[in-house]
């Protein structure tokens, strides 16, 4: 996570699982975040930013992602929005997750599951292993 400081106000710069460009506030942390919801740390907010179980939007068309991950202790979330830059988004808040908003509308649209995402690269691997089979059952040389 890269700090930096714009306008005198100090921003953190995360590089999400979904997101490349996803900026805190440090002050919406301290007069938002940590005041509403004193569990949540900007290392907490980090890790499930960076490695979620799961990320989740309510429609295609929102602009609102809820990052989730569970802990020891219990699920937590991370909610994100659009910025005013192009492919930047912004914490708007993070909490841990309560048995009543444990599944709701949210999590209509699930656009990463840890369990069973697969990596571009493991498909292009995969691909290539069925092109090889390919040419070898039907004699062909490359």
């Amino acid at each position: 996570m890269k700090c930096y400081y714009e306008c005198g106000a100090k921003i953190y710069k995360i590089k999400a699982k979904k997101h490349d460009k996803v900026i805190l506030y440090n002050i919406n942390f301290k007069k938002h975040i940590k005041i509403s919801h004193p569990e949540m740390t900007i290392k907490k907010i980090q890790e499930i930013l960076e490695n979620p179980d799961y990320v989740y939007t309510s429609s295609g068309n929102s602009t609102h992602y809820y990052y989730e991950k569970n802990f020891k202790d219990g699920t937590y979330r991370v909610v994100i929005n659009k910025y005013k830059r192009k492919n930047t988004k912004v914490v708007v808040t993070g909490y841990k997750v309560n048995n009543e908003d444990e599944f709701t509308i949210k999590h209509v649209h699930c656009v990463y599951d840890k369990k069973t995402h697969v990596y571009y690269k493991d498909i292009e691997r995969e691909l290539k292993n069925d092109i090889d089979y390919f040419y070898e059952i039907f004699n062909i040389v490359e």
